[in-house]
């Protein structure tokens, strides 16, 4: 089957059900990942698709004003980026934390070893995490219903016995101050994260640096290496090399 009549037949599979995924389209074309998403790239270049985590789906009307569980899954090229370089740091038996943020819930998808363990306070992190080889611990506690995140002294308390490799962790922001939350209670819940891992690895697009947020919750010193879409400034590479982070451009 040519390219064009496949990209009509997930057109067609998206009409019929309000989204599809990677794994939907290799199975019914018998194609490789690699070629299913440079298929959705093509339809999203066109406008005729959304590109999401894992998948696609039709565009809304305003897509500006999607649905808060569709924003979460929805994933830009510069994420997916981001996530697949952030992947490649997992290793063989590694113990994993994962945060709440859109870009660390993009890391699965691109996981490429068949055991490690996973802790997570995110609901969306443990569902994409799920379709990996992961063992997966999902953090019980008091559940912010819009954010899909746990929080609270059960949560503190089991990540307090927990001991990890790494924690990939997003950002509302970041600015000399240190790594900002929307959320109190999320931030604390990222503090007790940090403490418990032996390297901190912050995903974050270039509009973060500068950005401000409502709740500090680490301070540049705690984070080992941060990976980005763009190169930093002049200034913001020697705010980085202050603190010994190391930056890696996902290009």
């Amino acid at each position: 089957m040519y390219q064009e009549e496949r990209l009509e037949e997930i057109i067609h599979m998206l009409h019929k059900q309000r989204r599809v995924r990677v794994e939907d389209i290799c199975e019914k074309f018998h194609i490789s990942r690699d070629t299913a998403r440079r298929d959705l790239v093509k339809l999203s270049e066109r406008g005729e698709i959304l590109r999401m985590h894992g998948g696609a789906m039709l565009p809304k009307k305003q897509p500006g004003r999607l649905y808060y569980t569709e924003r979460l899954e929805y994933a830009s090229e510069e994420k997916e980026r981001i996530a697949q370089v952030a992947a490649s740091f997992i290793h063989e038996d590694d113990s994993i934390i994962f945060d709440t943020s859109t870009t660390v819930q993009a890391i699965p998808e691109f996981i490429d070893v068949s055991s490690f363990t996973a802790v997570t306070n995110s609901i969306n992190a443990a569902e994409a995490l799920s379709g990996t080889s992961a063992t997966i611990h999902l953090l019980g506690g008091q559940l912010n219903k819009e954010q899909r995140f746990l929080y609270g002294p059960s949560v503190l308390d089991k990540l307090g016995h927990i001991t990890a490799d790494k924690l990939f962790m997003g950002t509302l922001g970041i600015t000399a101050e240190g790594l900002a939350s929307y959320h109190e209670e999320d931030g604390y819940v990222k503090k007790q994260m940090i403490r418990r891992a032996g390297e901190v690895i912050v995903v974050a697009d270039h509009t973060k640096l500068g950005k401000q947020g409502f709740y500090t919750y680490s301070s540049l010193e705690e984070v080992d290496i941060l990976i980005t879409d763009e190169s930093p400034s002049s200034e913001w590479e020697d705010v980085f090399k202050q603190y010994g982070i190391t930056v890696i451009l996902a290009s």
